[in-house]
């Protein structure tokens, strides 16, 4: 646009410092901010607030303090949405001194405490597990008549989970289904993860359906938390059908998902399913862990002699991994398919 002689817009270098920023491009940003200074274009609040929130979101709080200074200076009066960034950064750091600064100066300046700006202080304090300070916030947006939004339930769901505190974050999931809003997958994913750590899988797995009954796909590590929960009830026939239902869906499982299920089948004794699951593993591309070592060398090697040419196999199928052996010929049909 330039060297045809169409100088563009203020507006479309906001839109370049935004999407630079967004990128993680922050001193591309900069050096586009300052280029737009020296040709002459007269800079807005709208473009301050969008290189000083990028600045913000990068930690480079220093020079978002001097783009302030700047601003200040040329008589720009800061909006609401340039103190949240500055709030929502030193909440996210954990300097609630600072943050309360900000917080006092932004309303000092006349603007409202709001949804936004409440949602901000209460993530902070469940970053930092400070999560009766956040309720505290919650409880106080009540009392002055500031809305809760999803994202305040959820920001209150995921810090209770956080430490632990399961009967209480269902009680917000239902105060959130009591005032009319809709979950999202971000209501769901951290109460389906602490119901399977806790033990409690097959509650997991009815939230799991309710989420997918609401049109919500679920996040691929739910399904880990699930076979990991059903591991940990020593369930593992069913982690084993779980594990083959992600694999029929083009869904790769984590390492510790293979792992839990290797440790729980170890314990049960079941080495044939072990070996099965260790098979399922390497084709997903992982190597043979400490854990899967450990169980050939404590099970093929102990006098069995029905395991000695699959323990032959096996590694010969990681060495060197790239060689497309099979070494399950009576394996289950269903799994042979996966």
């Amino acid at each position: 646009m330039i060297s045809a002689g169409c100088p563009p817009a203020t507006f479309v270098y906001r839109r370049v410092i935004h999407g630079l920023f967004a990128h993680g491009m922050g001193g591309e940003a900069l050096r586009v901010f300052s280029e737009i200074k020296l040709r002459g274009y007269a800079i807005d609040v709208v473009t301050y607030n969008t290189a000083l929130t990028g600045l913000c979101k990068m930690g480079h709080i220093a020079d978002a303090q001097q783009m302030w200074d700047e601003m200040v200076d040329k008589g720009i009066q800061p909006s609401e949405y340039a103190y949240c960034s500055f709030l929502d950064y030193y909440c996210e750091a954990g300097d609630f001194g600072m943050a309360l600064k900000v917080y006092e100066e932004m309303l000092d300046k006349g603007f409202k405490e709001s949804t936004v700006s409440c949602n901000i202080i209460a993530k902070g304090f469940c970053v930092h597990r400070r999560v009766d300070e956040a309720v505290g916030v919650f409880e106080g947006m009540v009392t002055k008549g500031i809305e809760h939004d999803v994202i305040t339930y959820n920001t209150l769901i995921q810090g209770l989970c956080k430490v632990g505190r399961l009967a209480e974050a269902i009680g917000m999931y239902q105060r959130l289904l009591s005032s009319g809003l809709e979950p999202s997958v971000q209501t769901f994913t951290p109460l389906i993860d602490t119901l399977c750590e806790e033990g409690q899988v097959d509650d997991a797995v009815e939230l799991l359906a309710l989420m997918q009954a609401k049109g919500l796909e679920p996040l691929e590590r739910s399904n880990d938390s699930v076979i990991n929960g059903f591991c940990k009830v020593r369930r593992a026939d069913d982690g084993m059908a779980w594990l083959a239902s992600m694999l029929k869906n083009n869904l790769k499982p984590q390492e510790q998902t293979f792992n839990s299920l290797l440790e729980s089948l170890r314990k049960s004794e079941r080495m044939d399913d072990a070996l099965l699951i260790l098979n399922t593993m390497l084709k997903a591309g992982y190597e043979l862990g400490s854990l899967a070592s450990a169980i050939l060398v404590d099970k093929l090697c102990t006098g069995n002699v029905s395991y000695p040419q699959k323990l032959e196999d096996i590694l010969i199928i990681t060495w060197p991994p790239t060689i497309p052996v099979n070494p399950w010929r009576d394996s289950n049909v269903q799994w042979q398919q996966l």
